[in-house]
């Protein structure tokens, strides 16, 4: 044993060494990520997004087929352990601010006696409090009051929880303190918006259809599973698409869709929802009309986010909501003339769409030729 060196990959990332010079180590990343596995056999119809290297190289079918049993017993007899240490609270210590606004900041953080980094997203408590003095017209502020707020940070662990895949932002712990909610998730590189910018500075245009296909191909994983669950994002912008390099080249990334904080639920496939939420430069018309909406409008805010990949430009800009549609109006016959490539712009001319009953559904969107 003491010659063997295994590691674990997960979903192509080297997170920890399960045996290193015969010690077994179960490391920061797994017994965070496996933190919520009640039966540890569930940890076995994983199996398929394991595999090993053995020796500083990757094992082929025959090898891992004499490994496995040996690596179940290393793992099934630490994660009862893990699983019951892991009742406290993650902790760790901040280093950067990445993103801040008036009512949320996320920051990188180290985790504590560790080598792991994380992302931390704190929701001002006091901030939201403010402006519900404002909305409300009271200075205090009751429980019954703050109960939707928390309903809200529930309700993104939750849609976090099950769009859990492989280009969904993973979370690794969450709480609610007297001050903020908080949530421990996976660190990423940057924003698509900025491999946007860096990828193509000096070009006229943004990426091409092909880098598009390759992007969209890995998001409509999670896509999907939102689809399943019929949850709708309502914020997908290039800004809450994040990014993993995966060598130092920083040639090739995987994309993974981020903060959940405004989606929803529908309870049925043709409940609306009549809350105003989003970033009104990627709203779909029917949300900045003040119309009940279903999840197609992240259909729409999907063409938007492809039109500006492509051309590094939104469709149409306007600082007042009024505007957008009326430019929607004018535009909408010529809008899609600077797109080349022949069956992107047919997606986008089926994506961005005024009407939503017109509008490609998420099965034709699925199946539609420039995937193919």
């Amino acid at each position: 044993m003491d010659e063997e060196k295994y590691s674990i990959q997960f979903r192509g990332e080297n997170y920890v060494n399960i045996v290193e010079n015969g010690e077994t180590k179960l490391g920061e990343i797994i017994t965070t990520y496996f933190k919520r596995i009640e039966k540890p056999n569930l940890l076995i119809s994983n199996v398929e997004n394991i595999y090993f290297i053995y020796n500083g190289h990757t094992i082929n079918k025959s090898e891992y087929d004499k490994k496995i049993s040996e690596f179940f017993k290393v793992i099934n007899n630490n994660l009862i352990e893990v699983i019951n240490s892991l009742d406290k609270r993650l902790e760790f210590e901040i280093e950067k601010e990445i993103k801040l606004n008036v009512y949320s900041g996320v920051y990188k953080a180290k985790l504590k006696d560790s080598s792991v980094y994380v992302a931390v997203k704190k929701i001002f408590k006091d901030k939201i409090k403010e402006e519900m003095i404002y909305t409300l017209g009271k200075i205090d502020i009751t429980e019954e009051d703050f109960k939707p707020e928390i309903e809200k940070f529930n309700k993104e662990i939750q849609n976090m929880e099950k769009c859990s895949c492989e280009n969904s932002v993973k979370i690794y712990d969450y709480y609610d303190t007297e001050n903020e909610f908080v949530i421990v998730m996976e660190l990423c590189d940057e924003t698509l918006f900025h491999t946007l910018i860096r990828k193509t500075k000096g070009k006229q245009g943004g990426f091409s259809a092909e880098e598009i296909k390759e992007i969209l191909l890995q998001l409509n994983k999670v896509f999907k599973i939102m689809n399943f669950y019929n949850i709708s994002h309502r914020d997908i912008k290039l800004n809450n698409i994040l990014v993993k390099y995966l060598d130092e080249e920083k040639t090739k990334f995987k994309v993974l869709l981020s903060d959940y904080g405004i989606s929803n639920q529908l309870s049925s496939i043709t409940k609306k929802f009549t809350t105003h939420a989003g970033t009104h430069l990627i709203m779909a018309p029917e949300i900045l009309n003040n119309e009940k909406y279903t999840n197609k409008c992240d259909l729409w805010s999907l063409g938007v986010n492809i039109y500006q990949m492509y051309t590094k430009q939104f469709p149409y800009v306007s600082n007042v909501e009024k505007g957008i549609l009326d430019l929607i109006e004018k535009y909408k016959q010529t809008i899609l003339d600077v797109i080349e490539d022949a069956k992107l712009k047919d997606l986008l001319s089926k994506l961005l769409v005024r009407n939503p009953e017109d509008r490609i559904s998420w099965e034709e969107y699925f199946e539609h030729p420039f995937f193919k």
